[in-house]
């Protein structure tokens, strides 16, 4: 049997803000570092600094001393990651990929780290339609229903649009976005129930 594949991506169309945001997270992402590293420089000065012979050490007020450099330690180190690992989340996109009957969506990082989101067989999926008509509203006001945005994007490019995907998850049941052109849909029903396209999917 001669194996079926499609594959869209849709990427940010304005990546100036998301620019401004990386840069911003890497440059606090830097000042934490170098927070980190005065910390540890300073508890390394406190441990080799010359004393009196003849003078007394006080250890519980030494080791108190140390508590707030240990504590900036912490929070600079954690911050570091934490904003190092965020930088990249503002650079997405998504893949939508048709294989042989499955649909596999996945969220790419600044290009670099891809995650996969969904794999959905035929039998998973529930209903196709385009976002604003009355299917659309009637699920997304559904509360056993979760909708997920998978764009980047607040407007669809010139040759897409938006549309919805109703699916049976293993996290239960989504209202899944997605910026595609119809040929992704028209590919998707020609390998599955043509039943699950919704009845006014064509009085737009």
């Amino acid at each position: 049997m001669q194996e079926v594949f499609y594959e869209e991506s849709v990427a940010i169309h304005n990546p100036k803000p998301a620019k401004a945001r990386y840069t911003m997270f890497t440059v606090f992402g830097w000042l934490c570092i170098i927070s980190a590293v005065f910390a540890v420089f300073n508890v390394w000065l406190m441990f080799f600094m010359p004393v009196d012979s003849d003078q007394e050490i006080d250890i519980s007020m030494f080791l108190l001393s140390l508590v707030p450099w240990a504590v900036m330690f912490v929070l600079a180190l954690a911050g570091a990651i934490l904003l190092m690992r965020k930088r990249h989340s503002f650079y997405l996109s998504y893949d939508y990929t048709f294989v042989s009957g499955e649909l596999r969506i996945s969220k790419v990082f600044h290009e670099r780290r891809r995650k996969l989101l969904y794999r959905l067989t035929d039998d998973k999926l529930i209903k196709i339609g385009r976002i604003g008509s009355e299917s659309y509203k009637k699920l997304k006001a559904s509360p056993d229903i979760k909708e997920e945005i998978l764009t980047p994007n607040d407007e669809a490019a010139e040759d897409k649009e938006f549309y919805y995907i109703q699916a049976a998850t293993s996290v239960g049941k989504r209202l899944l976005v997605l910026e595609c052109r119809q040929e992704l849909l028209a590919t998707i029903l020609r390998y599955t129930r043509k039943n699950i396209i919704e009845t006014e999917f064509n009085r737009k």
